[in-house]
């Protein structure tokens, strides 16, 4: 794909890219080399006269971020086979309302652009990208599809900075483009995907220099990346991880790239390891949609709590990892996350094959595990305890204390030869993940070595994971494997299992998160162990899903701002395997029920501040809007050029409707 300087320009103030891809022709060619910007329209039925045609346009800076005021100054009638050309081209040019008037060569309906704002570029029409800086440093690169028309094929790195020179722009289409469909429900819809996702055309480069050294750009996408573009999604570029997608903190154990920024609270605070950038970037961009990532013991998990966003690690199984370099094939799945319990039960919904079970009803336990709780902060506890004490309100039952260790020792399996749960599990996952962990790389170990006659660099994290994993002999490996089949299979049986009716028989109530400030600058502990029965390796060994929800946000003072800022307070919620999409709709109605926000806002804050002693109350005016929103809003445009004969409303009316949304 070529790119040169008149491929990038100004507009109103806002950067932009033309597509190098020409998708239709104009007639006349322009007088002027550079590329202008222009609105398209197809001329009949709901743009019958110039009247209407403007108030379709006025509708555009109303649901779109890349339409911008002076692409209103020049028309393009894409003119439909059959249609009185001389009459419409009348009307516009003597409308004084536009500097200039071009018109396409006659065509059928089908070929014809979405109406939007283009670039015209001599004789041809191009589509408009804005660009976004990536001011917080969550993205490697962005990416355009080389084939706007087809972009499940190759895709091609953005080689753009910001005006400033500091940071990667990333670059978007109009979402005027796309219309969502039964076959295309995330049509327009934009992604930033972690770099354990390949893209043909490239790099994976798993946030390490050796790696980048010794492999060049992907010739094939993984199997779910070319799921989300086939179902429409936008990919706009791959967002930073840790290196190796291990358990790295910032800043002192990110040494080959840096990590990226959390918005939130003094922009000082960790932003957890492995999904770092799509969590920040989420969090921090109005402009993106979703944002997918991946989980082995926590990589999608523990960011959600630092940059406030819900999250679901799904059943295990629930989707192909092909094409994804996998720390685990025991643990791994794909990840997603939200600024809505809405958004993420839409892109759940549609991406994971092996979840869509039907059910009739709610669990009717809610597990309250004495392990875990209470927790050693008591303003967070606190704040936990009405967390639990919604569903209990919503559900109409009380928690469940119980422990796991005493459940054992009432019903111990027979495999454990009477060892406790402790004992027989403290190595089970730890252990085992680490021997994945080191083996699923020894190819590229063993090629760098070839190739470059020295070892690879790795960070002093997955240095330590890999070290653990190249002493677990094979038969220690298949004796941990078992204790953690031995350990599901009796958790299943005796403390929550699959329901006919509600899919779950319970649901699990469990913490993730610190409550207290971890700042960026601080020195990392050391890389450590973990037991089996810890919160982060509970979800992955039962194959359970777990549900990531923020809903509370904890002042403290910060010593970098020197003023007092707020930072997210979360729990979570496990169901048995299969349960996924029962989880966020419980969570979604109880959150309703109790009048809690089910949406989050960009930016320092999640909640606007001071509606109720958790910071996060009712959904008010100034809530942020959900992607489904904007995706209906755009839906009904569409809907009025296409159904004008029989019109629902006028666009007088949905301007009227509309005129209060986005940007």
């Amino acid at each position: 794909m070529a790119l040169n300087n008149s491929s990038f320009l100004i507009v109103d103030g806002i950067s932009y890219l033309v597509h190098p891809q020409p998708l239709a022709k104009i007639t006349k060619p322009l007088a002027d080399s550079h590329p202008i910007p222009a609105v398209v329209l197809t001329p009949g039925g709901a743009v019958s006269s110039v009247d209407k045609a403007l108030r379709l346009i006025d509708q555009f800076a109303s649901v779109d971020d890349v339409y911008s005021q002076s692409f209103s100054g020049t028309v393009v009638l894409q003119i439909i086979i059959g249609s009185d050309l001389g009459g419409f081209l009348a009307q516009f040019e003597a409308s004084g309302r536009f500097s200039a008037v071009y018109h396409t060569a006659p065509s059928t309906s089908s070929n014809a652009l979405p109406p939007g704002p283009y670039f015209l570029s001599q004789d041809s029409i191009h589509q408009a990208y804005r660009l976004y800086e990536d001011e917080l440093d969550s993205f490697i690169f962005g990416v355009i599809p080389e084939d706007v028309l087809n972009p499940k094929k190759w895709y091609s790195v953005l080689h753009s900075l910001s005006p400033s020179g500091l940071w990667n722009n990333i670059a978007v289409p109009s979402r005027l483009y796309a219309k969502k469909n039964p076959e295309k429900p995330l049509a327009g819809s934009r992604m930033g995907i972690k770099d354990i996702f390949r893209l043909e055309g490239t790099r994976l480069t798993m946030m390490s220099r050796p790696w980048t050294e010794l492999y060049g750009p992907d010739e094939k996408s993984a199997e779910y990346t070319k799921k989300l573009i086939e179902l429409g999604a936008v990919i706009v570029g791959k967002t930073k991880m840790t290196s190796f997608a291990s358990p790295e903190e910032p800043t002192d154990q990110w040494v080959d790239f840096h990590c990226p920024v959390n918005p939130r609270g003094d922009r000082y605070q960790s932003p957890s390891s492995s999904s770092s950038g799509a969590g920040t970037s989420l969090a921090g961009y109005d402009w993106l949609d979703f944002s997918i990532a991946g989980d082995s013991a926590g990589s999608v998990r523990a960011p959600a709590p630092c940059s406030g966003l819900f999250s679901l690690r799904p059943s295990f199984d629930s989707t192909s990892m092909k094409g994804i370099p996998l720390n685990s094939p025991i643990f791994d799945t794909v990840g997603q996350f939200g600024r809505s319990l809405d958004d993420l039960h839409y892109i759940v919904s549609h991406t994971f094959e092996n979840i869509h079970r039907t059910y009739s009803g709610f669990p009717s336990r809610i597990l309250y595990p004495r392990e875990f709780y209470p927790l050693a902060n008591a303003k967070q506890q606190a704040l936990t305890e009405e967390f639990i004490g919604i569903f209990e309100d919503f559900l109409g039952i009380k928690r469940t204390p119980f422990s796991l260790v005493e459940e054992w020792e009432k019903n111990p399996p027979k495999e454990a030869h009477g060892m406790s749960l402790l004992k027989y599990t403290e190595k089970s996952a730890f252990w085992a993940l680490c021997y994945d962990y080191y083996h699923s790389f020894d190819q590229f170990r063993h090629e760098y070595r070839a190739k470059f006659d020295k070892d690879a660099f790795v960070t002093s994290v997955v240095g330590f994971r890999w070290h653990i994993g190249k002493n677990v002999t094979a038969e220690e490996y298949e004796t941990y494997l078992k204790e953690l089949e031995v350990f599901r299979e009796w958790f299943n049986e005796h403390i929550m299992g699959s329901d006919s009716k509600t899919l779950s028989n319970a649901i699990l109530v469990m913490p993730y998160g610190e409550p207290n400030p971890e700042y960026r600058d601080d020195p990392s502990p050391p890389a450590v162990t973990f037991p089996t029965i810890t919160e982060k390796f509970i979800s992955p060994v039962l194959h359970a899903p777990q549900l990531v929800l923020p809903f509370a946000q904890m002042p403290y003072y910060s010593r970098i701002s020197g003023r007092v800022e707020v930072r997210p307070i979360a729990s979570t919620l496990i169901g048995a395997k299969g349960s996924d999409l029962m989880l966020i709709n419980l969570a979604t109605s109880a959150f309703k029920k109790a009048s809690w926000a089910t949406s989050i806002q960009t930016g320092r804050y999640m909640y606007p501040l001071a509606n109720n002693t958790r910071n996060a109350g009712p959904v008010t005016a100034n809530a942020p809007i959900t992607y489904e929103t904007k995706r209906n809003a755009i839906q009904k445009i569409h809907e009025e050029l296409s159904m004008a004969d029989q019109p629902r409303y006028s666009l007088g009316k949905m301007a009227q409707l509309l005129g209060h949304m986005f940007w």
